[in-house]
Parts: structure tokens; sequence; C-alpha cells
């Protein structure tokens, strides 16, 4: 395998994918609150002896999703 290839050898660049970062970001969110959804409904059955960071791993994620919102705006 080499690692340095020629310009002439190289492949051209993909396109690059249609859509916008808030986009991104909303499904983000919404999979994270949802995973949030299913963690309190199933905490009980967890088996994981470091369940407690899972809720907040998610709350976390959440709140920093928001804050990309205003941040990425219209991108």
């Amino acid at each position: 395998m080499r690692w340095i290839v020629k310009d002439s050898d190289r492949k051209p660049d993909p396109e690059p994918i249609r859509g916008t970062a808030k986009k991104a970001v909303v499904i983000g969110i919404i999979g994270f609150a949802l995973a949030l959804l299913l963690i309190v409904i199933f905490y009980e059955q967890i088996t994981s002896p470091n369940k407690i960071w899972y809720p907040y791993t998610c709350l976390v994620a959440i709140v920093l999703g928001i804050f990309a919102l205003f941040k990425v705006k219209d991108r």
C-alpha cells in the first residue's frame, strides 16, 4: 500500500453531501432525546453498574446540541 500518490493517479474528490449543518444538529438532538426517553423508561432494566452516566450523557449532548443550533445558524 502506498501512502503518497501522484496527482495523476488520484481519484477525483466526491461531491459534497447536500444538506445543512442545522439539519445534522437537529437530527442529533432528536436522537439523544429519544435515547434519554428510553433510558428513563427502562432505567431499572439496565444491568450495567455504570448506568448513572447514561442519562447525564444524553442531557449534556442535548444542551450542547441546542448551543450548536445557535452557532451554526443556517449553514
